[in-house]
This record gives structure tokens, C-alpha cells and sequence, in this order.
């Protein structure tokens, strides 16, 4: 997931704009948005997100760079002629167009071919794009190609918008024209950058037929080097790796084997890795979700004996970043006194206050955090307080820090990014910024887990300053219902909250609130004509898992968009976690016998008059609220 976070106590106090940012605001991209086209004609198919390690051992997530307007993946062969012949046509288009916003891939997905075969041909032919090994078959199975090559483009949406021949130059096989006279894939490359309907949006791809790939979920087919490790890396080592929040390494043949029946129980049960949104909606960053092939291929391997295959297939180990992730922060914050969390015990959550020690308000575009001891830290919130509200709390309790549930207890002026074990940090679009005052708080909120031994923790922040030029303010803007009344017994109680857009709003994530009697929750939109626009759905709600979920690209939507949030509650004896005993009926509130419903957007508009309309809009919905 992107992030976790704990919401604010159900309101939020807006910042002033400083005079650095009062300048009219620089025109945004409208991308993603309701009422923003798409770059083809006709209703495109969409793949949602495709991920993959290239042959250097780079895990690249498809369409995921913030300027990235179309992705070019192409099936390649190491034997076909055709293909071979198209490479350095393949390489001058991506050279062409790297600049532009268009990532290029090819993809070997040939069951005879190793890894090192992959990388030999790749260093012959002088390939300049990264080049996939699509050992087992996902990138594949997504786009069904039938011919090498065939180049798929794909918009920002991950929709397929082109598939086909990447040129008119061969007739049939064995016949070939001198020139092409007709570009498919340039064509439908200039379209996509362009934003303009795509003339041919596919053609039959001429070339070497792919084999019909063999079942790999057939025991005895499946291998670590070719399938399990390249799943176990994009998925996995980020957090189970040395000095990571993670009980154990899975780094090798010996440890993936170690802990293989565990690794099947807590993917079959999605479990692990930790992504509670489901498929089918709007695209969101970062995805851990596991494909149902995937969660097969593992249980095979298990069951088939776990056979470690050919070193050839092995994919070299992902180089993570140590240290900072995004390079030296602009300023490093570290929590006043040191933590002691008990061997043993339930979950704790502490806030501490943290001076910014800021002489100037800044605008920040990432935020980055260090914990202390890793293994103890389940996840970190972080609140902007700037009436030292946070102070006062802290003074009142002895430990370092204060403790609370559901919020840091105080009404917040905004919030910072939060972090989660293996998450990877961004910083905001170009031009924009979440406001931090001079002479702010940051209060961080810290979930420690115990781990049987006790642990000592002063863990760090990282700021990024968003550059002098930034004039883009990212705000908050809540959508809640302090109505909700919860009866006592019913195990699907719905319950919903509705903010209508004063003005057309970009929106970058979206945090979702509920305590321990949630279980489903669904975000959407309803523009002004009657579309709809999914958001998010989280089926299983956990309140230990709440994420901040990032969208793969920024969402325009129109002035007079309704927001809803659906949800729905179990207060039966039947939930585990109803922390009455019998079920009594909950209404809104703090404390965790009480219930919340709430979605928090960062969101910024295209000018200040809009942004300082929006603002002034939050405030008289909230003020109405209480």
C-alpha cells in the first residue's frame, strides 16, 4: 500500500496562505479525471498495473513516472529474424521519445529461453530500452500477444489503445516491402502524447508465433530461479531483508524454502503482501496485489517438492536503496527522547512532538521517515500543529511522548505523508506543496508492535523542500458524517457521507477512516452529468492496515462532482473486534468504543481563487458538521 495513516479527529484546521504562494497558480494537466478523454477511439481494454524485473535486476512498475504519458511495451524474441530485425528501429523510436513522457519495454516470454539467454541477446542486439524476462508468464497472460514482435501502447490509464505491427513493412512472412508507408506504432505514439484519437488502433502482427506456453501450474513446472524469485523480490524483499520491519530475510533459495508453507498460507489469504484495495477501480500506486497465477504458482512449487531450477533464471538481487530513498532530506527531524517498547503486550500508539525548527513557511513535496528499530514499527502518521496543542498533552504525561487512539487528540492543521515498511516515497507533482508554517509541530504518530524483547526507539524524519518556484498549495479538503449510528446487532450497517466540489479539483490520494466496527468501505464520485467514477473499495476493512492511497495519476474532477463514501459496519456479537461486549449502539466519537466515518483527499486547483473558494467551502461543511 501507499501508506498508512490514522485520520484526524474529524475536522481539520486550514493554513493561511503565506505570501510566497498568494501568485496565481501555474496551469495543471488535467489527467484521469471525469470528462477528461482518453487518447483512443472505441472503449480500450485496461490491464491495470504491470510490474516486472529487467534483465540488470530492476524492479520497473509500468507507467508509474509522474510525467509518463503512454507505455510502449513490445514481445521480442531471441531467435525470430523479424523481431531481431525491428531493434534498432525499436531503439531509435525510444530514444526519440524518452523525453516526451513514453517508457519503453520489451518483454522475452519464451519458456525455452533463460535469463542469461536474455541478457546475451540483449547485449548483441544493443538494446537501449529495459528489456523484461517474463519468466512466468504474467506480463504475458495480461496482454495476450500472439507474434513476436507485437508492440502494445498503453495511456495512462494502463488501457491498451494500440496492439499490432509496429510498421507496414512486411506483407506476409517472407515477403517485405523496401519501406513502410504506414507507422502504426509511431502513429499511435504521437496520438497518445498528443491526446488525439488514435486512427488505427490495431493491426495483425506479422512475425514468429509465440508456442502456446505450458502449464506452469502442473507440478513439476514450476521452479524458484524462473518463477518464484522474481515474484518473491517485486512483492517481498523490501521489507524481508536485514534492518527492515520484516520477522525474517527472503533473499535466497534457502530462505524462501525455509519459510514456504507460511508463504502459502498468507498469500492464498491475501494476507501478505499487505494491500487492502480490490481490483477493478481507479489505478493506484504502488499495488502489492498478488494475480491469482501468481498465488497458484507458489502453492505449486510447494507441492511439487520446491525444485530450485536453473541458475541461468535467476534474476540478479534487487538493489535497494540504504539510507535516505530520495537522496539527503532538506532538513532531518529526530524525536526528542528515546521510546521504550515492553517485550510483551498490546499494540502501542504514541505521539511525539517534533519542533520543525522552520524560520520561514515552507512548502514540502516528500516526506521520509527512518524508525529507529525497524522490527517495532507497524507504521508512523504525522500531523502539523501549529497551536502547540500537541505540547500540552505531552507535558501532561509522563512517558516520552503522550498516547491516544484514532488521532493524535487535538484538531489537527493538516497532515504529512505517512510511511509504512517497504513504501517508496515521491515527492508531489512539479510546482506543488503541502504548506508547513515556521515554528510548527510535527506530532508522529508511532504504531509499535512488540517483538519479545525490549526495544529502544528514536526514530528520524526527512523533509523535502518543494522548490523557491513552487506556487501549487496541496490542501485537505474531509468528507465525513458525525451522524452515523451504529444499532447494536447489526452486522452490515450502512452509513454514508457526501461533500459536493464548489470548483474543478485535482486530487492526488485519498485516506479512509473507520475504527474497529468497519468492515467495508467504498469511495466514489458522481459527476454533474450522472457518470460515475470509482475510487476506492476495500472490501475487508482492517483498522491496523488503514492506507493512504496514492492515484497513479492525479484525478480532475468538475465543480458540482458529489464525493460519497459508502460504509458499512459490523456491530454483532459475531465481529472479533466489537470492543463492546454485548454489542451496544456506537455513534461518532474518539475514543475506541466509538465509531468513525471519514475520507481525507490531498487535493490542490488549478488557481488560488478556486483553491481559497474550495477552502472557504471545507470550512462552512465542517463548521455545519459539529
Amino acid at each position: 500500500m501507499s501508506a498508512i495513516v490514522h485520520a484526524t479527529n474529524g475536522s481539520v484546521g486550514f493554513a493561511r496562505f503565506p505570501a510566497a504562494v498568494v501568485a496565481t497558480l501555474a496551469t495543471v494537466c488535467l489527467l484521469g479525471g471525469v470528462g477528461c478523454g482518453s487518447a483512443s477511439a472505441g472503449d480500450p481494454r485496461s490491464v491495470g498495473q504491470l510490474k516486472g524485473i529487467d534483465l540488470d535486476g530492476r524492479l520497473r512498475r509500468l507507467g508509474e513516472r509522474g510525467d509518463t504519458k503512454a507505455v510502449v511495451v513490445t514481445f521480442m524474441s531471441t531467435q525470430c529474424p523479424i523481431s531481431n530485425g525491428y531493434l534498432p528501429q525499436l531503439n531509435e523510436l525510444s530514444s526519440r521519445y524518452r523525453r516526451s513522457g513514453v517508457e519503453f519495454y520489451g518483454v522475452v516470454s519464451d519458456p525455452s529461453v533463460t535469463r542469461a539467454d536474455a541478457i546475451t541477446h540483449s547485449e548483441t542486439y544493443k538494446v537501449r530500452f529495459p528489456v523484461l524476462f517474463d519468466g512466468s508468464g504474467e506480463l504475458r497472460l495480461a496482454l495476450a500477444p500472439t507474434h513476436t514482435p507485437q508492440a502494445f501502447v498503453l495511456d495512462h490509464h494502463s488501457r491498451v489503445i494500440y496492439s499490432g505491427a509496429i510498421d507496414d513493412r512486411y506483407v506476409q512472412l517472407g515477403r517485405k516491402k523496401e519501406t513502410a508507408e504506414a507507422e502504426y506504432l509511431d502513429d499511435a505514439i504521437r496520438s497518445a502524447i498528443e491526446g488525439t484519437p488514435i486512427l488505427v488502433a490495431s493491426t495483425e502482427p506479422i512475425g514468429c508465433r509465440l508456442e502456446q506456453p505450458p502449464n506452469k501450474t502442473l507440478k513439476g513446472s514450476v521452479t524458484y530461479t524462473r518463477d518464484i524469485a522474481p515474484i518473491i523480490q517485486t512483492y517481498c524483499s523490501s521489507c524481508h531483508r536485514e534492518n527492515q520491519s520484516a520477522p525474517f530475510p527472503l533473499l535466497t533459495y534457502d530462505d524462501v524454502s525455509g519459510h514456504a508453507n507460511q508463504i502459502v498460507e498468507v498469500t492464498r489469504d491475501r494476507y501478505m503482501p499487505p494491500w487492502k484495495p480490490a481490483p477493478g477501480f481507479t489505478r493506484l500506486r504502488d499495488e502489492m496485489r498478488l494475480s491469482d497465477h501468481q498465488i497458484d504458482l507458489i502453492e505449486t512449487w510447494v507441492e511439487s517438492g520446491k525444485p530450485q531450477g536453473d541458475p541461468a533464471d535467476l534474476p540478479p538481487p534487487i538493489q535497494h536503496v540504504k539510507g535516505w530513498k530520495l537522496g539527503e532530506p532538506d532538513l532531518i527531524l529526530e524525536m526528542q527522547d528515546v521510546f521504550t517498547v515492553p517485550a510483551s503486550g498490546p499494540d502501542i500508539r504514541q505521539y511525539f512532538v517534533i519542533p520543525s525548527r522552520l524560520s520561514d513557511d515552507r512548502l514540502i513535496t516528500a516526506i521520509d521517515f527512518h524508525p529507529g528499530t525497524p522490527q517495532a514499527v507497524h507504521h508512523a502518521s504525522f500531523y502539523l500543529d501549529t497551536r502547540r496543542a500537541g505540547r500540552k498533552l505531552d507535558e501532561a504525561d509522563p512517558e516520552p511522548g503522550y498516547s491516544g487512539f484514532g488521532g493524535p487528540q487535538f484538531e489537527s492543521q493538516g497532515t504529512l505523508t505517512s510511511w509504512f515498511p517497504g513504501m517508496t516515497p515521491r515527492k508531489l507533482p512539479r510546482g506543488m506543496g503541502r504548506l508547513v508554517h515556521k515554528g510548527s509541530d510535527i506530532v508522529a504518530e508511532i504504531h509499535y508492535v512488540t517483538t519479545g524483547k525490549t526495544e529502544r526507539d528514536r526514530s528520524k524524519i526527512g523533509l523535502y523542500f518543494a522548490h523557491r518556484s513552487a506556487r501549487q498549495l496541496v490542501v485537505e479538503v474531509q468528507v465525513g458524517n458525525k451522524d452515523i449510528e451504529i444499532p447494536a446487532g447489526a452486522s452490515h450497517h450502512h452509513q454514508r457521507a457526501t461533500y459536493t466540489l464548489p470548483v474543478q479539483t485535482m486530487f492526488l490520494d485519498l485516506v479512509p477512516h473507520m475504527h474497529m466496527l468497519g468492515s467495508e468501505v467504498k469511495v466514489w464520485a458522481k459527476a454533474p452529468d450522472g457518470r460515475s467514477k470509482p475510487l476506492l473499495w476495500i472490501k475487508d476493512w482492517d483498522f491496523n492496515w488503514q492506507g493512504q492511497y496514492s492515484f497513479a495519476k492525479p484525478i480532475v474532477l468538475p465543480a458540482g462532482t458529489q464525493i460519497i463514501v459508502d460504509a458499512w459496519f459490523d456491530n454483532s456479537s459475531d465481529n472479533p473486534l466489537n470492543p463492546n461486549s454485548p454489542p451496544v449502539t456506537v455513534r461518532w466519537g474518539e475514543d475506541s468504543t466509538d465509531e468513525m466515518l471519514l475520507c481525507t483527499f490531498q487535493c490542490t486547483c488549478e488557481t488560488m481563487e478556486e483553491l481559497g473558494e474550495l477552502m472557504d467551502h471545507q470550512r462552512r461543511y465542517i463548521a455545519d458538521a459539529q
